[in-house]
């Protein structure tokens, strides 16, 4: 299953399905999940946080402004059946890290917050489709990988 809408079966007549099949779109949802993928690491570094911290956080806002668009025209993209997105697990994940991402969390969960924004990094998988299917075909592999370790151990 792709993510978002199928760029082969675009409805021409609702603007946000074709703004969300543009290769322009896909290509700005892909750097902004590289940009936050760089902020994310910078600010492991204590110099660099120090030094540059606002604008880290100012662009790390602007990052998930952009996730926050994303998702509202993909829904948007749906139609009249905007309950479609969810029906894609890929679609699900982007929505549950976008809005672990837009929780107001204290600094007693910080941490939250942070896994969050690293699970951002992960939504490359869902801007390439290439690796979308390399990642779906390993989960459903994971249930053999228990009988190939029992096997080996019993050599």
């Amino acid at each position: 299953m792709t993510s978002g809408i199928d760029t082969r079966q675009v409805d021409k007549t609702n603007p946000f399905a074709r703004a969300v099949a543009h290769r322009w779109f896909r290509g700005a949802v892909l750097g902004a999940i590289l940009v936050g993928a760089v902020l994310v690491g910078l600010e492991t570094v204590p110099s660099i946080h120090d030094a540059y911290g606002e604008a880290i956080w100012g662009v790390d806002r602007i990052v998930l402004a952009v996730f926050v668009i994303e998702v509202v025209l993909k829904i948007l993209a749906e139609g009249r059946r905007p309950w479609r997105y969810f029906a894609d697990p890929w679609n699900v994940f982007d929505f549950a890290v976008t809005a672990i991402c837009l929780l107001p969390l204290d600094a007693k969960f910080a941490q939250v917050l942070r896994l969050g924004r690293v699970a951002r990094s992960l939504r490359l998988i869902t801007a390439l489709p290439r690796l979308q299917l390399i990642v779906s075909a390993l989960l459903r592999s994971l249930p053999s990988f228990g009988w190939i370790t029992l096997l080996l151990f019993t050599l």
